[in-house]
């Protein structure tokens, strides 16, 4: 899970096959079956983002 935001890292919300709502780093972003297990624990839910998101900025 992602403890803070690192200076200059951009986040993408994007919606799994479930309708999980997600906060990703822009460069995790690949077909899942692709992805890292690294990459996949920087992802965060959006209801805990929402909850506990300090420094994070999500932009459209």
């Amino acid at each position: 899970m992602v403890a803070g935001k690192e200076p200059g890292k951009r986040f993408v919300k994007v919606k799994d096959s479930s309708g999980n709502v997600w906060l990703c780093p822009l460069e995790a972003l690949k077909k899942a079956s692709e992805a890292t297990p690294e990459e996949l624990e920087e992802c965060v839910e959006w209801d805990v983002v929402t909850h506990t998101a300090g420094q994070i900025e999500a932009e459209r």
